[in-house]
């Protein structure tokens, strides 16, 4: 049993936190820079495929909320194993929800294709920018199988209290996608369209030498899913040589460890794809009114400032997360308490910290995405709007990992569901009916997620989580 087994916060909530949030983060960080890298990259292909990309964004997010079934209940079941020192059963849990993640991916894989017309047709996309919009989204549901697991190592990681290897894991697959986006988008032409930008160079000379031919916007999805093929393998062989986990497969699965992990994970699953939907109808019913220019401008914003951002407020949640788990695993519900209340200190800090960053880069970064004035003028505005909310996304974040590594997770769901579905028509009526514009949208989505942050702090220090009698709330 390794070190980080069975550490507790003996030295304290708040450094057990920081000694958990860090790598975490920063796993979280590089894993959201595989989307940052791939509008990097494809610029190059012009503000058509700038606009693809954050047209099938919300579908990618879609999918991750199928592998967050495997994943999600694997973080809360190992983590409570290890509380309770029940390590075979920790072992039968990542061997589980493992398998579970391969079997959703390959259907992904299979099914994904077929439905992508079907599925760009309601994005509300049309002509060069729908046609790239389903090459790149054929492409990656593809890859569907490493895609899938990777979440779920990396949950089994962080549940035994390992963040470290997570972050080796994703520090080892953003190199690789870095190297391969220019390789496999441009083949020989990467330094001709991407000329100074450090790697071009390198691609081009690999691609000229071995006869690559660029594949454009599919390379970039060919480029994520191989990085995360090769990592994923060293993942499971890590796991077994540090924990001794069986990988081998079995034809008999114990269905009742099965619907544990689903059980747990499918409000969570139901919270991301939600949201994920609730984009798809708003780019198809308002940001389809609003152009293309705009569109860019919130996926580059998106996907730089929100890709920057959430990860450490993920971070810090899916720490809190393992230590709730694994307080009350042992039955430490005071300490559970004290974890939530040093958590809590933790996210206000770095909400009012992104915030501030957000007003101080908008103008330097966007200046890196693009060349378009019109595009460049909506990725500022959403980053000076959206800085407004990032406190509450904090504070939302961690109350519901907080929910989620108790194991009570149905409120979540609802929550969610009422709180993003706000999100439609009142982007419809600011945006397009008052005539706000993009203006009215960014701030139908901060006005929406203070009402998410404020009720699920409101469902946390009602305290049902704890599952014990006479603990008042933190």
């Amino acid at each position: 049993m390794s070190s980080s087994d069975s550490a507790g916060p003996e030295s304290g909530p708040t450094a057990e936190l920081l000694r958990l949030t860090w790598p975490a983060a920063l796993s979280f960080l590089l894993g959201s820079a595989y989307r940052i890298n791939d509008q990097f990259w494809i610029q190059g292909l012009g503000e058509s495929a700038q606009s693809a990309t954050a047209a099938v964004l919300f579908v990618a997010i879609m999918n991750f909320s199928a592998a967050i079934l495997a994943a999600g209940g694997a973080l809360s079941l190992v983590a409570r194993a290890v509380g309770a020192k029940d390590l075979g059963r920790a072992h039968r849990v990542a061997r589980h929800a493992i398998g579970f993640a391969i079997a959703l991916g390959l259907g992904f894989s299979l099914l994904g294709p077929l439905v992508t017309p079907g599925i760009i047709s309601l994005l509300g996309v049309s002509g060069a920018t729908a046609e790239l919009a389903r090459d790149y989204l054929g492409t990656l549901f593809l890859t569907s199988i490493p895609l899938f697991l990777a979440p779920t190592l990396d949950n089994v990681f962080i549940g035994r209290g390992q963040t470290r290897v997570p972050m080796f894991l994703q520090l080892s697959a953003i190199g690789l996608n870095y190297l391969l986006n220019p390789l496999l988008i441009y083949g020989a032409e990467a330094d001709a369209v991407m000329a100074g930008v450090p790697g071009a160079a390198f691609a081009a000379g690999v691609a000229e030498r071995f006869g690559i031919g660029g594949l454009g916007i599919t390379g970039a999805a060919w480029a994520t899913g191989l990085s995360r093929t090769i990592t994923g393998l060293v993942g499971l062989v890590l796991m077994r040589a540090m924990y001794g986990t069986s990988l081998r497969p079995r034809v008999r699965m114990d269905g009742a460890l099965l619907g544990s992990l689903a059980r747990i994970a499918y409000p969570v699953s139901l919270s991301i794809a939600l949201y994920a939907g609730v984009y798809w109808v708003m780019l198809g019913l308002v940001f389809s009114e609003l152009g293309d220019a705009v569109r860019a401008g919130f996926g580059i914003g998106f996907q730089v400032f929100d890709g920057l951002a959430f990860p450490l407020f993920l971070g810090l949640g899916v720490a809190t997360s393992t230590l709730v788990g694994r307080e009350l695993g042992a039955d430490r519900v005071e300490r559970a308490d004290r974890v939530v209340r040093s958590a809590r200190r933790v996210a206000w800090t770095l909400g009012a910290t992104m915030a501030a960053l957000f007003w101080i880069f908008a103008v330097p970064v966007a200046h890196q995405f693009t060349d378009e004035p019109a595009v460049f003028e909506h990725i500022v505005l959403y980053a000076n709007v959206l800085a407004c909310s990032q406190l509450f996304v904090a504070i939302e974040t961690l109350e519901e990992k907080i929910l989620l590594g108790a194991g009570t997770t149905r409120s979540i769901p609802i929550i969610s569901g009422l709180g993003n579905g706000l999100r439609i028509p009142l982007a419809y009526v600011l945006g397009l009916s008052l005539g706000f514009g993009p203006l009215g949208v960014w701030w139908a989505i901060n006005a929406t997620t203070m009402l998410k942050a404020f009720l699920y702090w409101r469902q946390v220090q009602r305290g049902d989580w704890r599952r014990a009698v006479g603990v008042e709330a933190p």
